[in-house]
Formats: structure tokens, sequence, C-alpha cells
């Protein structure tokens, strides 16, 4: 497994770790009281969409395996991460490569590692674009708290560990990560600015453009439902994260 820092790739870097508005069947409604115990273990799930991307699938996925809160026994030096249970739920969005028979191979893997698995696919040739397959995602998972991911990226070991808690102790909170890019130092000025803002930062820079990544996000499902999902269409993710702000909702960075 990768080492314990989080880090952030769209195609050619690393990850810690058409205007229509969405009908949002089954996003899931009700709204969940989580206390961190093992006697709860509430459920994370990992929102996977995939459109054409079969050659990133198998790192993806092998990152996801390492992720500390599966693992979760205390040692002499760290505490033992909070319990949970992780659930992948993967949408493929119309590819036409090999990853809807990836996620098929995948399946039994993860389920024997203890992820529960839910993958769903458009049936279409084009793809719906990123609203509407990370909507159709979390409308077919069923986690109590939701954790983005782009196929393209890698999740670092202890990224749902941390994210869970600092969610959890920031009830409504939109939550992102430190990223690094692969390879090192390219559009350092980006990734300086992603990750040295400050929380006041976080809010007032948002009018430049969106100061949490999206495939960053660790959020509850009620987060989610009372923002009404992703709108369909281009910039879904810093439209979502302007209303999730407009509503009084707070943002918070994990890394």
């Amino acid at each position: 497994c990768a080492p314990a820092a989080p880090v952030w790739r769209r195609a050619f870097s690393t990850f810690i770790s058409g205007v229509r508005q969405a009908t949002l069947v089954g996003l899931g409604t009700l709204l969940h009281t989580v206390v961190l115990s093992s006697m709860s273990a509430p459920l994370v799930s990992i929102i996977l969409p995939i459109h054409n991307g079969d050659m990133w699938i198998d790192e993806c996925l092998e990152a996801l395996l390492c992720q500390t809160v599966l693992h979760a026994e205390a040692s002499s030096a760290d505490p033992a991460p909070p319990a949970c249970r992780l659930e992948l739920s993967a949408y493929d969005d119309g590819s036409s490569d090999g990853s809807w028979d990836s996620l098929q191979r995948w399946k039994p893997r993860l389920e024997a590692a203890g992820v529960a698995v839910v993958i769903g696919r458009s049936g279409g040739s084009q793809g719906g674009g990123c609203g509407f397959a990370k909507n159709r995602a979390v409308a077919q998972s069923s986690g109590t708290w939701l954790c983005f991911q782009d196929v393209d990226d890698l999740s670092r070991p202890k990224r749902i560990e941390a994210q869970l808690l600092a969610a959890a102790a920031r009830p409504g909170a939109l939550v992102g990560a430190r990223v690094s890019r692969e390879p090192e130092g390219s559009t350092a000025r980006y990734v300086a600015w992603a990750n040295e803002m400050s929380e006041e930062e976080l809010l007032f820079h948002r009018f430049r453009e969106c100061t949490l990544l999206m495939p960053t996000w660790f959020m509850a499902r009620g987060t989610f439902v009372r923002g009404g999902g992703f709108r369909e269409e281009k910039c879904e993710d810093l439209l979502f994260l302007h209303a999730h702000v407009a509503r009084g909702g707070s943002l918070h960075r994990v890394g």
C-alpha cells in the first residue's frame, strides 16, 4: 500500500487519497445519527463515476483496499481507525472500453475483502456527463457518508479515516483534502493554492474557483440530499459548493 499522505491525480497527476436538473430517485431521504463506534459501524459509500476509465480501474481499486478503516487495529504508535464499513458504488456512464468488464471482475475481490459493491451502467452509447454519473452512483448507494472518487485518482490509505473523523465532528460540512500531483511539481502554483488556503480563504476564494477539489469531497448523505444533488451541466461541482455555502454549510479540508 502507498504511504499515508493524501494525493490527487487527474490523468497526469495523483489523489488523497443539456442543462437539466437531476431526478434524484433513491438518493436516500433518511438522515442518520451516526456514532463512531464499533457498535454503529457507519457505512461509507465510495462514489465512483466512470467513463472509459478502464486503464485506471486496477490502480484505483487497489488503493481502496489499502484504506486503514479496513484494517482497524490499534498499534503502539497509533490509535485504531474509526470503525466503519465500506461500499463501492460505481456507475459506468456510457463507456466504450472495458470498464464494465473490469468492474465485474473486481466485484468478488472487493466483497471478499469486506467491501460491499453495487455497480450500475447507463446502457447508452454516450455518457450523460459528470453530474449525471455522480447522481446515479449516489442514488444506487446506501451509505450514511459519501466519499467521492475519480477513477484516475488514488486515495492514500488514511483518506477515509481522516475525512470520516472530520465530517463527524462538523455536522453538515463539505470536507475535502490536500492533494499532490504526478509528476511531482506539475501545476505547482495551482496545487499550492489548493493546499494552503485557510478555512476563511476556502470560503472567500470560491468566487475564483472550486476551493475544495471535487475528487476529494466527503460529506454526509443528508448534506448531499439537502443540496438536491448535482446539476447535470458544466461546473456541477462549483455550483453545488456555492449552493452549499449559501445554505450556511461549512467547508473544511484535511491532510
